[in-house]
């Protein structure tokens, strides 16, 4: 846990960082912004340095619950008001914000070609960028060490150059799933979630939208893209080496941080929760592939925007300039653990970033990484899908689940054609 004397010390040693970028251009103005209720730890750091760089901005942060932000932003800026001047965006509904003309665009105001190019996508619209990255997100395949070695089955390296294919892990996670325990082989941890599953489509060459951003039938439906998601339903069903129903993403972490699971697919998070549980013995692996296709890792997080009708645009823009800062980023991205988006950072960031994991998610963000698609029906898009595939891992045929889905995609992208 981030202790106050630790938040402290970020915000000293990132003073020097500050100063050696030179002085601010300091702003005046008040400044409302919305961001998500994460931790104190975790906000008050960068919102304080922002203020003392700045004291001329009276910084008003509204800090909004997970299950409020979204619904929240959107009543405030269909309401076409001045505020707020700054809100938190989910990297993928970027598209939606900027077809709507809810954001701001970036370009010349930040520097873009810092950013890696998974996060700069996810940003952009159009080719332009419209809302700024805060930091990203990678996968892993962690590994229960101990069930393995008992089980007699050699785990796959802390190494991209060993990456297991699909086919390598469902043999595995037959030999490591035992019913009579309660334990699995192989549990997912967003396991009806797009952001998680599109990879395996992609890993066997699926488009998984039109070019267009609107269109699904072609794309959704397509032959690659139901084998994928036959296979992966194929896991609970007919193979039974992944727990039914288990959707919750903290239900998930609980099966292997109790040692219920052998193998887990996860996101970069997990790396913090999984190493203060006592007794865990687990490593890391890199993120699965079909033999047939190519490695394809999920990416992308939060990112900021800025509203295009503030009347205060002096400090939004001084705002942005600073998240933009790789002082700003280090010091983001040593409170939160989550994935540097310029490389400078990971280099500069050496003392933390270099344990297998970590060095496994800096080659997948410059390698493998795709973003969610840019389409300004996203949250439509994902609804969808994301009951598609929970019946597909309750035995639905993928092949007409996912026919039915395209289709209802498209009627619910028609809106946006106008």
């Amino acid at each position: 846990m981030l202790t106050r004397r630790h938040a402290m010390s970020l915000l000293a040693a990132s003073a020097t960082a500050f100063a050696a970028r030179g002085a601010f251009a300091q702003a005046k103005g008040e400044l409302n912004v919305i961001w998500q209720a994460w931790p104190e730890g975790h906000v008050t750091p960068i919102f304080n340095k922002f203020k003392e760089l700045n004291p001329g901005v009276t910084l008003r942060d509204e800090r909004l619950p997970f299950a409020e932000l979204f619904q929240a932003i959107e009543v405030r800026l269909q309401s076409r008001g001045p505020t707020p001047d700054i809100y938190i965006a989910d990297g993928p509904l970027t598209a939606s914000y900027a077809v709507r003309r809810h954001l701001q665009e970036l370009d010349g105001l930040v520097d873009v070609s810092r950013y890696t190019k998974a996060a700069r996508d996810q940003g952009s619209f159009r080719g332009k960028l419209y809302t700024l990255p805060l930091f990203s997100s990678s996968q892993l395949l962690y590994i229960n060490a101990k069930i393995f070695k008992e089980a007699g089955v050699t785990p796959p390296p802390a190494d991209v150059n060993g990456r297991w294919t699909w086919d390598q892990v469902l043999e595995a996670a037959k030999k490591l799933t035992d019913k009579g325990s309660n334990r699995w082989g192989l549990v997912i941890e967003q396991a009806e979630r797009p952001y998680q599953l599109l990879p395996l489509a992609q890993s066997k060459g699926a488009t998984v939208i039109g070019p267009d951003g609107l269109t699904a039938t072609g794309f959704v439906d397509s032959a690659p893209f139901i084998d994928a998601m036959r296979w992966y339903g194929e896991l609970y069903t007919k193979h039974q080496v992944s727990p039914p129903n288990v959707f919750e993403p903290n239900l998930a972490q609980e099966l292997f941080a109790t040692g219920r699971a052998a193998m887990f697919l996860g996101t970069n998070s997990n790396i913090s929760i999984f190493g203060s549980r006592e007794g865990l013995d687990w490593t890391v692996a890199a993120h699965p592939y079909f033999a047939d296709g190519k490695p394809v890792t999920p990416t992308g997080s939060w990112h900021v925007g800025m509203n295009p009708r503030t009347k205060q645009k002096e400090a939004t823009e001084a705002f942005i300039r600073f998240l933009a800062e790789p002082a700003t980023i280090e010091m983001q991205a040593r409170l939160r653990s989550n994935p540097p988006v310029i490389r400078s950072v990971w280099d500069s960031m050496s003392d933390v970033l270099n344990t297998p994991g970590w060095k496994i998610m800096r080659y997948e963000l410059d390698n493998t990484a795709v973003p969610r698609p840019a389409t300004p029906g996203w949250r439509e898009y994902e609804d969808i899908l994301r009951i598609s595939i929970r019946e597909i891992t309750g035995g639905a045929d993928a092949g007409p689940r996912l026919q039915r889905a395209a289709k209802d995609i498209d009627r619910e992208m028609a809106k946006y054609r106008s």
